[in-house]
């Protein structure tokens, strides 16, 4: 049912437009996968897997007086025999459709229908309208206000976790393409009542999630670039997260990158969800910090190397190791080949596993041409502590397609 509402979408938004839908420029997008898999396991048996899954997309622009455009992206998935994911045989999802209008003048547009915000520290799904705009000497506005876009419910829950209205925006300053500077804010409604499912009796308050911060961009050479965010919540009064990341081209072909993340999850996540009586303690903190090394030896090989700390309430990690990419006949036949190691200290993974260390190993292949397109993957886990009584989980993915047309391809593959 749900597959044929995607699909008549796209048709009901049209006919919405008739005289503008006959001028438009139209472009289609469409992807069908069908899958088969098998899975045994002693606690729930043997299961057979046929999952067949439709993505859609349209784009139309020109419309109206050649300002206005209708953007729609949904998918749908009909299990042809068990089960492949959670207790629905047949699900789907709109997951955007908006008409856009491109002013003139100021680089204005505004939107109005499903869409994704991402506008300094805000990154949200909506039902709703949103508006940007330049202003004078370098400044910039948006806003946006609507509904939030519900989702699958928390586990054990009658919900998803989050409220009904999402209004924010932002405010900028860019200066003569070597500065940004931004700052925005977030409110949204009281978030739905929780219940603990250790007791069901008890319940959680209604909370907001409000949250203001601000981010920058900052590049004043060619081989210097700074760019992050950080964000405040004002509910719980705490940081929420932290997100800066800095690329340096000290010569040709080197580029140096480093990052540093920090975020609490009370504050991070939707405050309504009380991590301290549900779930987390609301003081845990992740925090992580690495850098990388990439360089291009010449235009077939490029080398790479990098290193990554997470510390965490429950237990720190080391993450390093490298990657080798190539490239020949003109970018026809692209392979590489990766090895890293993580080397967790005890209690780092929520399991009742006393280490966490494993080695990754990753080589691919993939070659296209006018006719055809083939891949090959394989990937290996090795960990130090047995899994399932497993010592180490390989996997291996052949594809192999066709170029019908231009326009049109056929593929499989079998992992």
């Amino acid at each position: 049912m749900k597959i044929s509402c995607i699909r008549m979408i796209p048709i009901c938004l049209l006919l919405a437009l008739p005289g503008a839908a006959a001028s438009a420029e139209l472009s289609v997008d469409s992807t069908s996968i069908v899958r088969f898999g098998q899975s045994d396991s002693v606690a729930y048996g043997t299961s057979n897997y046929r999952p067949a899954t439709q993505y859609l997309g349209l784009d139309a622009d020109k419309l109206g007086d050649g300002n206005l455009s209708l953007h729609l992206y949904g998918w749908g998935r009909a299990d042809l025999a068990d089960k492949s994911f959670n207790d629905e045989q047949v699900d789907g999802n709109f997951t955007y459709g908006y008409l856009q209008y491109r002013f003139k003048a100021a680089n204005a547009d505004i939107r109005a229908g499903r869409f994704f915000v991402h506008e300094g520290i805000v990154n949200e799904q909506i039902d709703g309208a949103s508006i940007r705009s330049d202003l004078p000497f370098g400044f910039a506005v948006s806003a946006f206000g609507g509904a939030n876009v519900h989702t699958k419910h928390l586990y054990g829950q009658d919900t998803d976790g989050k409220g009904d209205a999402n209004v924010g925006g932002r405010l900028s300053y860019r200066y003569k393409g070597i500065l940004e500077l931004g700052f925005s804010g977030q409110y949204e409604s009281e978030a739905p009542t929780l219940h603990d499912p250790a007791n069901p009796l008890l319940t959680t308050p209604k909370h907001n999630h409000r949250l203001v911060g601000g981010d920058v961009w900052f590049s004043p050479y060619r081989m210097v670039e700074l760019m992050g965010h950080t964000s405040y919540n004002t509910e719980s009064k705490k940081v929420a997260e932290q997100s800066y990341l800095l690329n340096i081209k000290p010569v040709q072909h080197l580029v140096l990158t480093g990052e540093y993340n920090d975020h609490r999850e009370q504050s991070y996540f939707y405050t309504g969800l009380k991590f301290s009586e549900t779930a987390l303690n609301p003081d845990t903190r992740s925090h992580s910090i690495g850098g990388k090394a990439s360089y291009a030896i010449n235009k077939n090989v490029e080398i790479a190397g990098n290193y990554k700390r997470y510390t965490r309430e429950n237990g720190n990690a080391d993450r390093y190791g490298g990657e080798l990419k190539f490239s020949f006949l003109n970018n026809s036949v692209r392979s590489g080949v990766s090895y890293y190691y993580l080397r967790a200290g005890k209690q780092f993974a929520p399991a009742s596993y006393n280490f966490s260390s494993y080695q990754a190993v990753h080589g691919y292949v993939m070659h296209d041409s006018k006719t055809y397109f083939a891949s090959l993957d394989g990937i290996g886990y090795i960990f130090k502590e047995k899994v399932y009584n497993e010592q180490a989980a390989w996997e291996g993915t052949f594809s192999l397609g066709y170029h019908i047309t231009p326009n049109l391809a056929a593929s499989g593959d079998v992992s």
